[in-house]
C-alpha cells in the first residue's frame, strides 16, 4: 500500500454572526422578566438610550428622527440594508427586517404591544398581569428566635442552648444532628476560650440542660419543629393535641409505611381494631404536618410575569397581547442627536456618540423583532387552541412546533427560541407556552388526542370512580377505548404517574 502526501486547497464558505445578530437571538430567547432587566442595563450603560414617555414618544421621534442625523457614508456605522438579509437567514426568521431607522419616527411599542384598552375595547380588566410574590422574607430560625425572645423566665444560658438547637435545624426543621453530637460540639469548643460563648459560665452544659432546651425548643410555633425524623415530628404533634391519640401514635410508630401504602385492612388485622377505627386514626394522621418549615422555605414562590395574555374583547373573540405595561418604553436622546450634529470637528467624541447611538438602535430594533416573533407564534397558537381555550384540557389539541413554523414561515429553531422559558396567562389559567405542544394518538374515528386530552380524560375518569372501588390501570385502558382512544396499559401509568395520581390501591377508600 502507498501513501501519497501532498498540499492542496479547498474552498467552503462560512457565515459569521455579527455582535448586533448574537444580540438579536439573544432578545428572542428572553422571557419578560428577563427582558425588562435587560433593557434597564442598557439604560444604565448606553447615555444615548432613555425612556420614552408616552405622550411625547412620537413628538420626540418626528423633532429627533434619526434621518435629521447626517452620517459619513466611510463611517464605521452598520450599513442596516446591507446586513438586514444575512441577519435574517442567520436568525432564522424568515422575515424582512424593518430599517432601524423608522422605528425612532413612532413609538413602535404601540404596535408590538397594544394597549388592554386600544385591542380589547374595554378598559375593565378580567385579571391583572400575574406577578408572583417572592417567598418569605422570614426564614425558620428567625421565627423561632423571635419566640425565645419573649420568654422572659429563660435564662442567657438558657437561651444559648436553644439558639444551638436552632442552627442545627434543616429547612423542614427537623435536627440535622442528634442531641448528644450537638452537646459534644459544644464542649469541644471549652477547649478554645476563644471560640466559647461566655453565657456559659465556664460550665459545660449538662445532659438534663440539652433536654430541657430540646423540650422548649419542640413547644414553639409551627408544631413538629425540633424532631428528629418523620415518626419523631408526626408524634410531636400528636403530642399537643389534648384528645387520646394513642392509636394514632401507634400507627405512626409501627405501621406508617402500611398507611403510606393505604393497607387499613391489614393494619386493622394486625392492631385488633376495627376498619372504622383505623380509618378515623389514618385522617387525623393525614391532617399532620410533615415539614413544619415548609411556610418559611424561601424559594416556595418563583416569580412568574407572564409574556403573553390571551382573553376575550367584548364580542366573545379571544385576542393576544404581547409584552407587559412594565417594560420601559424607549427612545433615543434627543440631546445626543444634536451633540452628535456638533461634533463633525471632533472625531473621538463624533465616534464615541455614534457607537452609543448604533447600540440603542440595534437593542430597540431587536425588542421590535423579539415581540414581533413572539405575537405571531401566540397568534398562530390560540389559532390552532380556539377549542382549549374555551373549554379546557380535555380540548387540547395535538401541536407540535414545526407546525407553527410552517404556518408563521419561520425555522422550527426560531419558534423553540421565541416559546423558551415564555409563560402565557388566560381565564383561569397561567401556563408555559411549551406545555401547549405536545404529540398525540389517533381516535378511531381519524381524529387526533393530544397527550394533554388523553391525561384530561383520565383525570374525569379518576374524578367519577366509586372511590370504594376505583379503576384500575387496565380498567382506564377499557374506558377509553370506549371514546377511541387506544393506548396502552404502561401508558396509562406513565401519564398517572406524571400527573402525581396516585394507584387504585391507593386511593382505596375502606
Amino acid at each position: 500500500m502507498r501513501l501519497d502526501t501532498g498540499l492542496f486547497q479547498q474552498q467552503t464558505q462560512k457565515q459569521i454572526l455579527s455582535p448586533q445578530m448574537i444580540q438579536s437571538m439573544e432578545i428572542l430567547v428572553l422571557n419578560q422578566q428577563q427582558l425588562e432587566e435587560r433593557i434597564n442595563e442598557e439604560l444604565e450603560s448606553n447615555v444615548a438610550l432613555e425612556r420614552s414617555e408616552s405622550e411625547s414618544a412620537e413628538k420626540d421621534g418626528e423633532s429627533g428622527s434619526t434621518a435629521e442625523i447626517e452620517i459619513e457614508s466611510d463611517s464605521e456605522v452598520f450599513d442596516l440594508d446591507q446586513d438586514r438579509s444575512e441577519f435574517d437567514e442567520l436568525i432564522d426568521l424568515g422575515e424582512r427586517y424593518e430599517q432601524l431607522r423608522e422605528l425612532q419616527q413612532a413609538d413602535f411599542w404601540a404596535e408590538s404591544t397594544p394597549t388592554r384598552k386600544s385591542s380589547l375595547g374595554s378598559g375593565e380588566d378580567e385579571f391583572e398581569w400575574v406577578d408572583h410574590v417572592e417567598g418569605p422574607s422570614e426564614t425558620l430560625a428567625e421565627h423561632l428566635l423571635a419566640q425565645l425572645r419573649l420568654k422572659t423566665v429563660l435564662s442567657q444560658r438558657q437561651i444559648a442552648l436553644c439558639e444551638e438547637i436552632i442552627f442545627n435545624l434543616d429547612e423542614r426543621g427537623w435536627r440535622l444532628h442528634s442531641l448528644e453530637e450537638i452537646a459534644d460540639g459544644v464542649a469541644a469548643a471549652f477547649e478554645s476560650a476563644q471560640d466559647r460563648d461566655p453565657r456559659w459560665d465556664d460550665v459545660i452544659p449538662s445532659s438534663a440542660e440539652w433536654e430541657d432546651a430540646l423540650h422548649m425548643i419542640q413547644s414553639l410555633d409551627p408544631a413538629g419543629v425540633g424532631a428528629e425524623n418523620l415518626i419523631d415530628c408526626l408524634c410531636l404533634q400528636l403530642h399537643r393535641d389534648p384528645a387520646d391519640n394513642q392509636l394514632e401514635e401507634l400507627l405512626v410508630r409501627w405501621h406508617l409505611d402500611d398507611l403510606a401504602k393505604n393497607r387499613l385492612p391489614q393494619i386493622a388485622k394486625v392492631t385488633g381494631r376495627t376498619l372504622e377505627e383505623i380509618k378515623l386514626a389514618a385522617e387525623v394522621i393525614r391532617s399532620l404536618e410533615p415539614i413544619p418549615g415548609r411556610p418559611f422555605i424561601q424559594s416556595a414562590n418563583p416569580r412568574i410575569v407572564p409574556d403573553i395574555l390571551i382573553e376575550r374583547d367584548a364580542d366573545g373573540v379571544f385576542r393576544t397581547e404581547v409584552g407587559g405595561a412594565s417594560t420601559p418604553r424607549l427612545q433615543i436622546s434627543p440631546h445626543y442627536r444634536e451633540l452628535l450634529k456638533g461634533a463633525k470637528k471632533d472625531p473621538e467624541l463624533r465616534k464615541y456618540l455614534r457607537k452609543h447611538i448604533e447600540n440603542a438602535e440595534w437593542l430597540m430594533g431587536a425588542v421590535q423583532q423579539r415581540n414581533s416573533t413572539l405575537q405571531r407564534v401566540a397568534q398562530e397558537i390560540l389559532d390552532r387552541q380556539q377549542q382549549f381555550f374555551s373549554e379546557g384540557d380535555r380540548f387540547l389539541a395535538p401541536m407540535r412546533m414545526q407546525d407553527v413554523a410552517d404556518a408563521i414561515g419561520v425555522n422550527v429553531s426560531t419558534v423553540s427560541r421565541a416559546i423558551s422559558g415564555k409563560w402565557f396567562q388566560s381565564p383561569g389559567m397561567l401556563r408555559e407556552l411549551r406545555s401547549l405542544f405536545s404529540g398525540g394518538t389517533v381516535r378511531d374515528d381519524g381524529a387526533e388526542e393530544s397527550r394533554g386530552g388523553v391525561i384530561a380524560r383520565i383525570k374525569e375518569l379518576v374524578a367519577a370512580e366509586d372511590p370504594k372501588k376505583p379503576l384500575s390501570d387496565a380498567t382506564i385502558v377499557k374506558e377509553l377505548e370506549k371514546s377511541g382512544v387506544r393506548i396502552s396499559r404502561r401508558t396509562v401509568t406513565k401519564y398517572r404517574e406524571a400527573e402525581d395520581i396516585p394507584s387504585s390501591r391507593e386511593r382505596r377508600q375502606y
